[in-house]
């Protein structure tokens, strides 16, 4: 099922407020002449009242009011207007994690008969969803290389309902030509839908580029702190009403705890991501000098205009290494049994600087981690970049002494 969208932008001068601003002051808008300047948490899950009517007005209300926590209460709602503001969206929506964003636009749009197309560097999760677990229920996938616009556009079939794909893939670290992408999707009317988790809004738009729906893993970047979880589906009103009647159905509700930790999470974004990328960018031309790594995977360490114009304003804080030589599986091991500082822990986008295995590398088997290949991620938080640099190289010569 192919669902009509309006790409007419709809802002107003105030949403034009530089991103800065606009994480620090979105989401909440005070009411009367004094307020909270920090929204309280509204823990319930259910209004009452000793007058049925006064339920039925509110649901009867256009835009209908919450009454049950799969309404959406206050916390949520801020959420979700914070993102689809911070993204030039019309609305959003919010859910307990990425996967279940991408699961709610993919359900919500695809129906028995479609098909649909998946860049072949997606997350391993991403690609085990749309790929393998949709077609027993109808949908087609086919997995291709989304930096080939030739062979995405080859791709495209009559049935075709969605174009999915992220801003910067995971593991791989490659960049996507996000208008080169919804073009074709224009052409065909097709919706493009990318995973913004890795940039965030305060490094790349990409309705802006020409996307129809971006989704969030909430977790990461936008939360920030390794203290909550959600997720979160933006873009046009048409689509986002079709998304919202079936979130309401499938019910993957964020907490409202996790919603105002989210939306603090954010109002630090553009500071955390401007510094995170800093970082990362010093830390990956340290390690792409090393030759105890065959290859270090970081965007910007391309010299491509692809990534310039994607990424102008930093290429965020994950990359991933591979290191050299025959036994590098047990030189990974060694290597972060020998950190101090840095911690392993298989997630990403917090403030502290992290490493794991990072899912399956291209071509690898599709499992949750995979280190056998003597890979690592690295996920750049906001410590001082030399500090980092000092562990990680204090760590290399502590393997290679092991090694001698």
């Amino acid at each position: 099922m192919t669902l009509k969208h309006d790409r007419t932008s709809t802002r107003t001068s105030e949403d034009m407020r530089r991103i800065r601003t606009r994480c620090v002051q979105g989401g909440h808008h005070g009411e009367g002449d004094i307020w909270p300047l920090v929204p309280p948490i509204v823990q319930s899950t259910v209004y009452a009242t000793h007058d049925p009517e006064a339920i039925s007005g509110r649901i009867l209300a256009d835009p209908p009011l919450p009454t049950y926590n799969r309404d959406h209460f206050p916390n949520v709602c801020a959420l979700e207007e914070l993102v689809a503001d911070l993204e030039g969206a019309e609305a959003g929506y919010g859910v307990s994690s990425g996967m279940a964003a991408i699961s709610l636009a993919a359900l919500a749009i695809l129906s028995q008969g479609d098909h649909l197309v998946i860049g072949a560097d997606s997350y391993c999760d991403t690609e085990m969803l749309l790929a393998q677990e949709l077609p027993r229920f109808g949908v087609a996938c086919s997995v291709v290389d989304v930096a080939d616009l030739e062979r995405v556009e080859a791709a495209v079939r009559p049935a075709t309902g969605m174009i999915f794909a992220e801003t910067i893939t995971n593991p791989g670290m490659c960049v996507a030509d996000i208008p080169g992408l919804a073009a074709i999707a224009n052409r065909h009317d097709i919706p493009l839908v990318i995973d913004n988790s890795f940039a965030s809004p305060a490094l790349c738009r990409p309705i802006e580029h020409g996307a129809d729906l971006v989704i969030h893993s909430v977790t990461k970047y936008l939360g920030g702190h390794h203290d909550l979880s959600a997720g979160v589906v933006v873009g046009s009103a048409t689509l986002m009403a079709r998304i919202r009647q079936f979130g309401y159905l499938l019910g993957a509700v964020p907490g409202a705890s996790d919603a105002a930790l989210a939306v603090r999470g954010i109002r630090t974004l553009a500071a955390r991501m401007a510094w995170i990328s800093d970082s990362g960018m010093e830390v990956a031309d340290y390690l792409s000098g090393r030759p105890e790594f065959a290859s270090v995977r970081y965007p910007g360490l391309s010299d491509n205009g692809l990534v310039a114009r994607m990424l102008p304003d930093g290429q965020g804080g994950v990359l991933v290494v591979e290191f050299a030589g025959e036994g590098s599986a047990s030189a990974v091991i060694n290597f972060v049994r020998a950190l101090r500082m840095i911690p392993y822990a298989p997630s990403l986008g917090g403030e502290i600087t992290t490493v794991c295995y990072p899912p399956r590398l291209k071509d690898q088997d599709c499992s949750r981690e995979h280190g056998g290949n003597g890979a690592l991620r690295f996920s750049i938080g906001l410590e001082h970049p030399a500090d980092i640099i000092a562990d990680i190289e204090q760590a290399l010569m502590s393997v290679g002494s092991v090694d001698d």
